[in-house]
């Protein structure tokens, strides 16, 4: 699978429209966070079009310097941080609260040591015929507590159509394991998992919709229990 900014700004556009799309739909505070991720996403994918753009030598090493830190910020500490805070936040008290909320403490210490180690330096990009490859001086036991961070606390939740958003990015970490090499696998698996938050719209759309018609939900519901 080959990658380039033409995929990354595609991808960007996209998700940019679905960001917009969930935006306009009616939602709970609770459901603010998981609302950001297609623009977070959006922001991201667009950024790595930049980096594109800067290997082929279009764009100046300043900008390129910029879009490199912006996106190991968000690829290596936002999102270990951001994920279980979301799902925490739309999840009611109980074991699977409990479950998220340590993914959360996992998550805040993994995010804020890989923000350390970009802080620090250094962080380099380079290119290779199929994708960008990242590399951050940070401890490589942080990998697997990182995994846990993103992809156990949707697993853990309450609501269906979350749970296979977790699955799809679980198993979205296997495909880009398998078709990454090196350190281009956070540049394929953030690829695969913002295709993926794109579909977050017919969550928040099915969600609106049980809000606006919470009888004709309870009746479908009945009848399907019947």
């Amino acid at each position: 699978m080959c990658f380039s900014a033409a995929a990354s700004f595609a991808a960007g556009g996209v998700l940019a429209t679905s960001s917009v799309a969930i935006a306009r739909l009616p939602k709970e505070k609770a459901s603010r966070p998981l609302a950001v991720f297609p623009g977070i996403f959006a922001a991201h994918q667009l950024t790595e079009g930049v980096l594109w753009l800067h290997n082929d030598g279009v764009v100046p090493d300043g900008y390129g310097s910029i879009a490199l830190y912006v996106y190991a910020l968000i690829a290596f500490s936002l999102w270990p941080i951001l994920v279980p805070f979301a799902a925490y936040m739309l999840e009611a008290a109980g074991g699977r609260r409990r479950i998220v909320l340590v993914c959360q403490v996992i998550g805040l210490g993994v995010g804020l040591s890989y923000l350390v180690s970009i802080v620090r330096g250094p962080v380099t990009v380079s290119a290779n015929c199929c994708g960008l490859s990242y590399w951050v001086d940070a401890p490589y036991v942080l990998g697997a507590p990182y995994l846990l961070a993103v992809s156990v606390p949707f697993l853990a939740s309450s609501h269906r159509s979350l749970v296979v958003f977790g699955a799809g990015v679980a198993l979205s970490a296997g495909a880009a394991a398998l078709a990454a090499q090196d350190q281009t696998f956070p540049s394929v698996w953030c690829f695969f998992a913002a295709v993926l938050s794109g579909g977050l719209y017919l969550h928040f759309r099915a969600e609106a919709r049980a809000t606006a018609y919470p009888q004709e939900e309870g009746l479908a519901s009945g009848a399907l229990a019947r």
